[in-house]
């Protein structure tokens, strides 16, 4: 997942104004989601990582986020946050693993074991998000974003591993005003594809797995779309 380090670094150099239009179009097309599906009444949300998103889906849901608490802070949010996902008792009507959650991992188990703790916590539906590895390759390119008319510049770095070419690891920089610059720690990542996640819902029981076909989503300050991925639990 997108460390803490991240959302607190980025939080200082981002236009406010930006931030807003974004979150408010990515919640725009995850209202659309939820009135396709056969849920009467969603109360709870689940993020097991923060997302911006929460701040404006907070104000209509009962919502726990996983992160620290200095995120909470930070932000200012209202939604209850803990510091693991086995501190959550009572499953959610929807768990949001968004930016692509399943792929910060090192292998094919750890992969299975983050799904599996997700269904725990999963009352109805799972909503996770992908990019097409199959056919875009995407983690064999880095991005570059620039933030706030080009004072500041956020770049990720993919570096692929030589051994498994499945494994890679994302390094992001931030250079703010030209001359300052922070390296956050790196993040192991692994491919995942939709029908490889596919057998692993099955595997684990789940029901109703559907790649959005209308539906993409794009993380905050990021190039490239993800598919929005649909489960049962």
């Amino acid at each position: 997942m997108i460390n803490s380090d991240y959302w607190l670094k980025i939080q200082n150099i981002a236009d406010s104004n930006r931030w807003v239009e974004q979150a408010q179009a990515k919640v725009d097309i995850f209202e659309k989601l939820f009135d396709s599906l056969p849920i009467k009444n969603i109360e709870t949300i689940v993020l097991p990582s923060f997302n911006p998103v929460v701040l404006l889906l907070e104000q209509h849901y009962k919502c726990i986020v996983i992160a620290s608490q200095s995120v909470k802070y930070s932000w200012q949010s209202s939604s209850d946050f803990v510091d693991n996902i086995a501190d959550i008792e009572q499953p959610a009507d929807i768990v949001l693993a968004l930016d692509e959650y399943l792929t910060y991992a090192s292998s094919e188990q750890d992969q299975r074991n983050a799904l599996e703790s997700l269904k725990r916590i999963t009352g109805n539906t799972l909503v996770t998000t992908l990019q097409d590895y199959k056919n875009a390759a995407p983690h064999k390119r880095n991005t570059v974003d620039a933030v706030n008319s080009n004072d500041n510049i956020v770049v990720e770095q993919n570096i692929l591993d030589k051994i498994n070419r499945q494994n890679w690891q994302t390094h992001i920089y931030f250079i703010e005003n030209q001359r300052d610059f922070t390296v956050l720690s790196p993040e192991n990542r692994r491919t995942m594809y939709f029908k490889q996640l596919a057998k692993y819902s099955s595997d684990l029981n789940g029901t109703g797995f559907a790649v959005q076909k209308k539906l993409l989503y794009r993380g905050f300050f990021k190039k490239n779309y993800e598919h929005i991925i649909t489960a049962k639990f």
